[in-house]
């Protein structure tokens, strides 16, 4: 019986949203190793950015971990051959090495681990959509409970896992699942220009991860924020021509210049 009990307990580690940022994934993998968690589960868009696409890509490769495609792993793939007019695009294409673009193409979109935990970047359906926010031209709102319960109809897993807009929640949803969103690692802010111009900022600084402990039906959910070197990290966005970069690395926020209201 002792042995079982154990054996219902298990802890996990989510990251996403790396975007090359080298020095800050070093510094969510070293306070996960230091608390012996195992299991780290990568919800995408690794290397696109204004900084160390390839520095990431090895560290990935020493440190093992259950990795989905994110929309910007997408956008590298379906650059290459061509010339791509988004910014840092070219730069980040060149920079990877032939067995990083090939991590890329074998990524799952979506994952399921243990029979627990549903992973994917955006929604289930799309990695450039938003799983918890409406962007609306009054703002961003996340969705109500009957709304995200609606969305998450066909998933059966407990726990659904998502990254994209880098802004770290968890939503206890009345049909006992549960939706996280770890934050960013390595980008706390960005600016979004679709329908509606918009702003995602989650108004620090720091490399966020999140840590699930399950023992048996209970489940305890930690959002993590790591302290390193941001000052080093923007100072690079900017030598490598993002100015806007340097900033959300900074402060996690919008500069005034760049401010949506």
């Amino acid at each position: 019986m002792l042995k079982n009990m154990f054996a219902m307990k298990k802890s996990y580690a989510v990251i996403s949203d790396i975007h090359g940022n080298l020095l800050a994934l070093l510094a969510v993998l070293k306070d996960i190793n230091s608390r012996g968690i195992e299991t780290v589960i990568n919800l995408g868009d690794h290397f696109f950015g204004a900084l160390e696409p390839e520095g990431v890509a090895l560290i990935l490769s020493e440190n093992p971990m259950l990795s989905i495609r994110g929309n910007t792993d997408r956008e590298i793939l379906e650059s290459l051959g061509t010339v791509s007019k988004k910014d840092q695009m070219e730069r980040v294409k060149s920079e990877l090495s032939p067995g990083s673009i090939e991590f890329l193409r074998q990524l799952p979109l979506t994952l399921s681990v243990d029979d627990l935990i549903f992973a994917c970047h955006g929604t289930p359906e799309s990695d450039d959509e938003y799983l918890l926010e409406q962007v609306t031209g009054n703002g961003v709102f996340v969705y109500n409970d009957e709304h995200l319960i609606k969305k998450t109809k066909d998933i059966n897993e407990r726990i659904i896992l998502c990254g994209h807009s880098h802004v770290n929640r968890v939503i206890y949803l009345s049909n006992d699942k549960i939706i996280l969103n770890p934050g960013s690692v390595g980008l706390p802010a960005y600016l979004g220009n679709g329908k509606h111009r918009f702003a995602m900022e989650s108004m620090t600084p720091h490399a966020k991860y999140a840590i699930i402990d399950v023992d048996g039906p209970a489940i305890s959910i930690e959002q993590m924020h790591c302290a390193y070197d941001w000052q080093t990290a923007s100072a690079a966005a900017r030598s490598n021509g993002s100015d806007n970069w340097a900033e959300f690395l900074l402060h996690g926020r919008m500069p005034k210049a760049l401010r949506v209201n």
